[in-house]
C-alpha cells in the first residue's frame, strides 16, 4: 500500500475492529477449553495452555495477517495499516511477537526476573534465606512495570481520542498508520429510523427498570388473596354461578360432603368440576374457598 493516499480510519471503526479481533480471540479460547480440552488431562492443560493458545494465535496471524496484511477484523471493516515495503517483514515479526506471545511474556516475565535477582545473589555470596527478600523485589519490579504500562497506555489512549490515528501503542512505535483500502462514501441517514428505533430502545429499557423494582410474584398473590376475600364476601350471591367457569351451571353439581361444616359450598357444572377432578387425581381444591373436594353428586338449584 506504498503507493496509495493514506484515507484515515475513523476512530469508531478502528474501535469494532479491535472488539471484533478480541472476540475472534475469546471465541478461540473458549471452543479449546470446552471442546478439545475435554478430552485431554486437566493437569496438562492447565500447565500448557498459554504455550498452546500461543500457537493457535501464530496459525491465526499467519493466515490473516502475514498473508493478507490485515487481521480478520481488519478485513472486515475493510481497512489495513500504510506500511513501507522495506521495514515490512521487521515490522511484521514484531507484531507477530505482540499478537501471539504477549501472554507468554506476560506469564514468564515474572520468573525471568526471580531467576536473575537469584543469580546476583548467588554472585555475591549471599544466603539462601533471602529468598522472600527475592520475592519482594520481584514483586516491586512487576508492579512498577505494570503500573507503568498501565499509565503509559491511558495517555496513549487519551492521544488516540485526541487524534485517531493510533489505536494501539505498539502501532504508534511501529508507525503503522491505518488506511481505509479505498475511498469511502458518505452515506444517507434515515433520522426517522433512528428515532424510532430509540423510542423502542427507551421502552425497554423502561421495562428492564420497571421489572428490577416491582416483585410481580408478590403483587399477583396479593391480587390473588384480594380476589378470593371479594368472593368469599360475595358467596352468598354466587350460589347459582359455577366457580370455575363463572357462568350458569349445567348440571349443577356440588361436593359430595356439601352438609359438612367444613367443606366447600359452592356448585359447578358437571363437566367443569368432572375435569377438574380427572386432572388433580380426584382431589380438587376450590379455586374461591381453597377447600379440598374429592367426590361429587347432583345439586338441584331449585331446592333452597
Amino acid at each position: 500500500m506504498s503507493n496509495l493516499k493514506c484515507i484515515p480510519v475513523l476512530r469508531v471503526t478502528q474501535l469494532d475492529t479491535n472488539e471484533l479481533d478480541e472476540s475472534i480471540l475469546l471465541t478461540l479460547k473458549q471452543s479449546l477449553n470446552q471442546d478439545i480440552f475435554k478430552y485431554v488431562q486437566l493437569n496438562f492443560c492447565q500447565k500448557y495452555f498459554t504455550e498452546i493458545f500461543a500457537a493457535v494465535k501464530f496459525l491465526l496471524w499467519y493466515y490473516s495477517y502475514n498473508k493478507r496484511s490485515q487481521t480478520i477484523g481488519q478485513s472486515l471493516l475493510n481497512w489495513s495499516y500504510l506500511e513501507n515495503n522495506k521495514s515490512n517483514r521487521i515490522k511484521k515479526l514484531i507484531h507477530c511477537f505482540i499478537y501471539c506471545f504477549d501472554e507468554i511474556f506476560i506469564e514468564k516475565f515474572p520468573i525471568l526476573i526471580h531467576k536473575i535477582l537469584s543469580s546476583l545473589a548467588k554472585i555475591q555470596n549471599q544466603q539462601s534465606s533471602n529468598e522472600e527478600l527475592v520475592n519482594r523485589r520481584v514483586e516491586r519490579i512487576k508492579n512498577f512495570f505494570s503500573l507503568f504500562f498501565r499509565s503509559v497506555s491511558f495517555l496513549h489512549y487519551l492521544q488516540f481520542l485526541f487524534d485517531g490515528k493510533f489505536l494501539r501503542l505498539w502501532e504508534r512505535i511501529l508507525g503503522l498508520k491505518p488506511s481505509y483500502s479505498r475511498e469511502q462514501f458518505v452515506k444517507s441517514y434515515n433520522h426517522a429510523i433512528s428515532e424510532r428505533e430509540e423510542l423502542w430502545q427507551t421502552y425497554f429499557s423502561l421495562f428492564k427498570l420497571i421489572d428490577s423494582l416491582v416483585n410481580f410474584n408478590k403483587v399477583l398473590s396479593r391480587v390473588a388473596k384480594f380476589r378470593a376475600k371479594n368472593s368469599a364476601i360475595q358467596d352468598e350471591f354466587s350460589i347459582n354461578i359455577c366457580a370455575l367457569c363463572e357462568h350458569s351451571p349445567t348440571m349443577a353439581h356440588r361436593s359430595i360432603d356439601y352438609e359438612k361444616i367444613e367443606t366447600c359450598k359452592h356448585i359447578f357444572c358437571y363437566l367443569c368440576i368432572k375435569r377438574a377432578l380427572m386432572d388433580h387425581q380426584n382431589k380438587f381444591e376450590c379455586p374461591i374457598c381453597k377447600k379440598i373436594i374429592f367426590d361429587i353428586e347432583l345439586y338441584n338449584l331449585n331446592q333452597d
